[in-house]
């Protein structure tokens, strides 16, 4: 008995020993497998880095194979990406978009997709700078254009990073990926939009939220700044935010049967910032003094007038929008966006949306955007280098046709580009292909802002939707999202549809929630 007690026991060390030197022996040749990649040689690609990044239980990220590179696919082209490989792979290629300006090559970018066990593919759209407000990559000179890099932020960035990471994929897990995906929001959205209209091959589902995709992304910004700061006495008090929203909130919160302060569909809501009007001063001493000084309780006649303009959008007179309507209900944004802060004080549409048309069509920096004439300039948004960075082409039979799935996303109180857009562009794209019915779906997002905020739920994982739909043919027919810190869940419906409150039950849960025409 007790011999073969030992000799169990032996086994049982052996069997221990045998599994450590094994699981040594496969994280040296996964070592071995990054280290090796910094060898590779891939036309137009330059490897500066392949290392091995170990597992960070405090943070939850696995172990990866980090592979910096410069890609050059033409001269003048310089293009920063970076891979991470997972040890863990899941056998899918998670690409990953930029905000603003920038791309983005941050591991927080990647975290989501690495824990998943995606290899991850960023890029930083062709510059280096990390800063959403930055245009100066586009211009050389005043009147000079930075040609190369400008398409590169427009598409050429991200579809060669994609290829190249594809290479890189293959040649570490000695098997190419069964499945590519794209998510990004904003910039990340167009960057989306860029590879099912340019490059359908490139990815079999792409998340494309709040897409930057026309020219009205810009238009809207510039005639923003100027409907608030063209002249002294139109801009608003930050105090008149909360005024003007309780206003809104008492006027239409219920049009969708539950008091929560969402607007469900804010294009329902028609009310006129009229009835904050100033009383004459003889009546109210509250009220605008005699040079015109604004009260934070009331708005004067100019003010009134900008608020309007902001709800009613600009058209040219061919009756076309030069800047789409605000959406009533997402004025917490105003202040950063359109009001002012000692940072941006002209907003953040003066040095986040409007420098497109400073730099990249004008190629002058020192461009005034006061002088923007929607009547004369907006046909110039179209035309030149602008041309790679807009991504406007409904006809993506292509993508479509190779099974390819696109799900749209927009916060319906989005300050920046407009869910009105997003909208035309899903229409467009259903006119335009018949087949996208059962390929393309949007999903509004009520109460959020851009890429999220505001006081509806912004948190849903569109992944595991767009996953489902591509690898099981499982169109999701609604999302649930759900809010930091808050008890707020709604389903997310696919347009046309939104969440319509079922009359009983906890109005926080989207259980008690349909959606519906």
């Amino acid at each position: 008995m007790r011999t073969w007690r030992r000799r169990s026991t032996v086994r049982l060390i052996v069997a221990y020993i045998s599994s450590i030197v094994l699981a040594a022996s496969s994280a040296v040749s996964a070592q071995d497998a990054c280290t090796a990649l910094s060898a590779v040689s891939i036309p137009g690609t330059s490897i500066a880095s392949a290392k091995t990044v170990p597992a960070n239980a405090a943070t939850g990220a696995p172990a990866f194979c980090e592979v910096q590179a410069t890609l050059s696919p033409v001269t003048g082209s310089t293009i920063g990406a970076v891979y991470r490989l997972p040890s863990k792979w899941n056998g899918k290629i998670l690409g990953i978009g930029g905000g603003g300006s920038a791309g983005n090559v941050s591991l927080q970018g990647a975290a989501t997709g690495l824990a998943r066990g995606y290899a991850v593919v960023q890029n930083d759209l062709g510059h280096p700078g990390t800063s959403a407000t930055d245009w100066t990559f586009a211009v050389k000179a005043p009147g000079q254009p930075n040609t190369e890099p400008i398409i590169d932020f427009g598409h050429r960035a991200t579809h060669t990073a994609t290829v190249v990471g594809k290479d890189l994929v293959s040649r570490f897990y000695k098997r190419p990926a069964q499945r590519s995906y794209w998510q990004g929001c904003s910039t990340g959205g167009r960057q989306g939009l860029a590879e099912v209209q340019r490059y359908p091959a490139d990815y079999d589902g792409v998340i494309a939220g709040a897409p930057v995709y026309s020219p009205l992304v810009y238009s809207n910004a510039i005639l923003r700044v100027q409907a608030f700061h063209g002249k002294p006495e139109s801009n608003l008090l930050p105090a008149h935010v909360p005024l003007i929203q309780k206003a809104v909130l008492a006027a239409c919160d219920m049009k969708d049967g539950v008091a929560d302060g969402i607007l469900t569909d804010p294009r329902a809501c028609t009310w006129d910032p009229g009835e904050l009007a100033c009383p004459s001063t003889s009546l109210r001493a509250s009220a605008p003094s005699s040079d015109g000084a604004s009260s934070a309780d009331c708005l004067t006649p100019a003010q009134v007038e900008t608020v309007r303009r902001a709800y009613a959008g600009v058209k040219t007179k061919d009756g076309r929008y030069a800047a789409m309507p605000l959406m009533r209900g997402g004025e917490s944004d105003w202040v950063a966006r359109m009001i002012g802060t000692p940072q941006a004080p002209r907003g953040v549409n003066a040095v986040l949306g409007a420098p497109f048309v400073s730099h990249i069509v004008m190629a002058n920096p020192s461009y005034d955007i006061m002088t923007f004439d929607p009547e004369r300039d907006m046909a110039t948004l179209n035309r030149g280098l602008a041309e790679h960075v807009h991504q406007q082409n409904p006809d993506i039979a292509a993508f479509v046709s190779r099974g390819g799935k696109l799900l749209l996303w927009h916060g319906f109180n989005d300050p920046g580009p407009s869910p009105l857009s997003t909208i035309e562009y899903f229409d467009a794209v259903n006119a335009k292909v018949p087949a996208a019915k059962d390929a393309v779906r949007l999903f509004l997002a009520p109460g959020v802002l851009h890429c999220g905020g505001g006081a509806g739920p912004d948190r849903f994982d569109a992944l595991t939707a767009l996953e489902n739909w591509v690898e099981k043919g499982t169109a999701p027919a609604s999302m649930i999202a759900t809010k930091a810190n808050s008890p707020v869940s709604r389903p997310l419906c696919p347009y046309p549809q939104l969440p319509h409150y079922k009359g009983s039950g906890d109005i926080n849960d989207a259980g008690n929630y349909v959606c519906a025409r």
